[in-house]
């Protein structure tokens, strides 16, 4: 007996929704709203620090350079002229002008100021160098070269001041006698390449090879100056000195040939008189 085949209800598939880990965020924000406002007040936070951190660093940027700008006025500009007094003001109060050792001792406390209270500005690098400058002017070899040395250790990339401080030691160096430790500083700028200051450094490298009696490797030296540096004044006297260590060479005397000799003319003989028989 057949059967009848009933035909098979299918059943309906729901689509299946796939969400993003966007949209998982966003709707994790928009459940939470306290989460978008904590952010909002987060980087406004952070904007307000960045800003007021910035704001301070230039003001104390500003006060730095100005402290270093007065200190190198009193350095390196001469102390002004006394004005006249006229008649008007004869009553008022004489202006005191510092003397030049003044001067100095105030831009050397200047210096350390900025090197006290600024030591992160960039103003602090230049009042570093400065300041062995003024102790040097002030005959306090021993602090000028304490900076001049510390200048190296912090900023060695700072080339054109680092060169300068290796040239200053040199100098503070001679005076203690020590020419050795003068001879190792130049050659050291001397032998840096693409430096502003090694003509400068070369030429005293040079007299100090004089003064210990290395005059052949001086006179290299000058003549190596003159030839490279033609347009500095260093290589102008480097090449004066070349011209002293070097002795002319006296001209050699040419033996007088046969007809050169000039001929010696014969003397008449002595008339005698005869006597008569």
């Amino acid at each position: 007996m057949p059967y009848k085949i009933r035909p098979q209800k299918q059943k309906e598939l729901s689509p299946i929704e796939v969400e993003t880990r966007t949209e998982k965020i966003l709707g994790k924000i928009t459940d939470r709203p306290q989460f978008v406002w904590g952010g909002i007040i987060g980087i406004l936070l952070i904007g307000a620090i960045t800003f007021t951190t910035q704001y301070f660093n230039r003001q104390a940027e500003e006060v730095a350079w100005s402290i270093e700008g007065e200190a190198t006025k009193l350095l390196h500009d001469p102390p002004p002229l006394p004005k006249p007094i006229s008649e008007d003001e004869e009553d008022a109060p004489i202006e005191i002008v510092m003397n030049e050792t003044q001067r100095f001792e105030k831009a050397a406390a200047l210096y350390e100021e900025v090197l006290s209270k600024h030591a992160n500005s960039n103003a602090a690098v230049v009042a570093l160098f400065e300041s062995g400058n003024a102790y040097e002017k002030l005959g306090a070899n021993d602090k000028a070269e304490a900076q001049f040395l510390s200048f190296i250790q912090k900023y060695p990339d700072h080339k054109s001041l680092a060169t300068l401080s290796h040239i200053k030691l040199a100098y503070l160096y001679q005076l203690k006698g020590d020419v050795s430790g003068a001879i190792e500083q130049l050659r050291l700028v001397y032998e840096m390449p693409n430096t502003d200051s090694r003509d400068q450094a070369g030429f005293e490298l040079a007299r100090a090879l004089e003064s210990q009696g290395k005059t052949d490797e001086a006179k290299i030296l000058y003549g190596q100056l003159s030839e490279e540096f033609k347009e500095s004044p260093w290589g102008t006297e480097a090449k004066a000195r070349f011209v002293m260590l070097s002795p002319e060479k006296e001209p050699v005397a040419e033996s007088p040939s046969a007809d050169d000799t000039p001929s010696v003319e014969e003397k008449p003989a002595p008339i005698t008189e005869e006597t008569p028989n």
